[in-house]
């Protein structure tokens, strides 16, 4: 064999393992990092209030509902946003559309922390007064869940 046919064969050969190696770099989704995600969430919460089974069940129908609402609000605050930010295609923006569509966005964040308040008021009134306590104590990382720790290039300068 010619040493230029062997490497040509070889550089294919290495062509080949960069394009497969990227494929699976690119195509593969990497893992979750452990603890984080929603089946991890409900099952820290459960051990942490110690839901017996029938108490399990009725959590999980309140996390349904709740997370069903939730992609509801964030339908309508996109929807809601693309039509705000629209309004800068317009030559003249009116002022009152301009205010109605910050109402609506404003709103809709409202609404947001009340139906998420009353979820875990929810929670909380399925606890038996031994949980309550527990429950007391799972709050600080329910608020992380909720308003996570910004990174700290992009915190405030107080």
């Amino acid at each position: 064999m010619k040493k230029e046919t062997l490497l040509t064969v070889a550089v294919i050969a290495l062509l080949l393992l960069n394009f497969g190696t990227l494929a699976f770099l690119f195509f593969r989704r990497p893992p979750q990092p452990p603890g984080r995600g929603p089946k991890q969430l409900e099952r820290h919460i459960v051990e942490q209030l110690q839901l017996d089974d029938a108490q399990r069940q009725q959590f999980r129908q309140l996390k349904s509902a709740h997370h069903e609402q939730m992609l509801a609000y964030d339908r309508a605050y996109r929807d809601a946003l693309g039509n705000y930010f629209a309004l800068l295609k317009n030559d003249t923006i009116l002022p009152a559309q301009h205010d109605s569509l910050q109402i609506i966005l404003t709103r809709i964040q409202q609404d947001r922390a009340t139906v998420t308040f009353r979820h875990f008021a929810d929670l909380k009134a399925l606890c038996t007064p031994a949980q309550k306590n527990n429950f007391d104590d799972l709050l600080p990382e329910l608020m992380q869940v909720i308003l996570p720790r910004k990174a700290p290039h992009l915190r405030e300068n107080n």
